[in-house]
């Protein structure tokens, strides 16, 4: 595809993205964060797999439904993220808790996605195991926010179980 329809298809994409990271955020202040972390991990676990396809099939339309289908869901993971991990945290840790957090996991896990990725399909010449990776990764996403409390409602001030005043 010419780089103008590519960069016209992100484009559009976020667009719709712009809107409904705040939209996820707002749903999650109404029936919590791991359930809207969790629609967002589990269908872009699916989605992976129509995604390569769609993208392989080269037009505008089928790229700009596969990023903007892909940025939707991924808002539903992004939307409650800053309020779901610094609610995990009391404010004597919240800072440091959430920062360390973030920044362990794009290292681990963003930094080396790409070269996963191309190794990938370098490996198998197709997406199909590019798919089960991302498919792999949203799977560890659900065990975690499976395993973490719920926080939506919580109260911000506490420190170390004490309330602040």
């Amino acid at each position: 595809m010419p780089n103008g329809q590519v960069l016209n298809a992100v484009l559009a994409a976020s667009a719709v993205h712009l809107v409904t990271i705040p939209a996820w955020g707002a749903l999650s202040d109404r029936i919590g964060r791991r359930p809207v972390t969790a629609i967002g991990a589990a269908g872009m676990g699916v989605w992976a797999f129509a995604f390569f396809p769609l993208i392989d099939m080269g037009t505008f339309g089928a790229v700009t439904l596969a990023a903007t289908v892909g940025l939707v869901l991924h808002g539903a993971m992004y939307g409650p993220q800053a309020a779901f991990f610094s609610e995990l945290f009391s404010t004597r840790v919240r800072y440091s808790g959430a920062s360390v957090g973030y920044q362990l996991a794009s290292i681990v896990a963003g930094g080396v996605a790409p070269l996963v990725a191309t190794a990938l399909l370098a490996s198998f010449g197709t997406s199909t195991p590019i798919a089960l990776y991302v498919a792999a990764m949203c799977a560890i996403t659900l065990v975690a926010v499976a395993f973490a409390r719920e926080t939506r409602g919580s109260d911000l001030r506490r420190v170390a179980g004490v309330r602040e005043k």
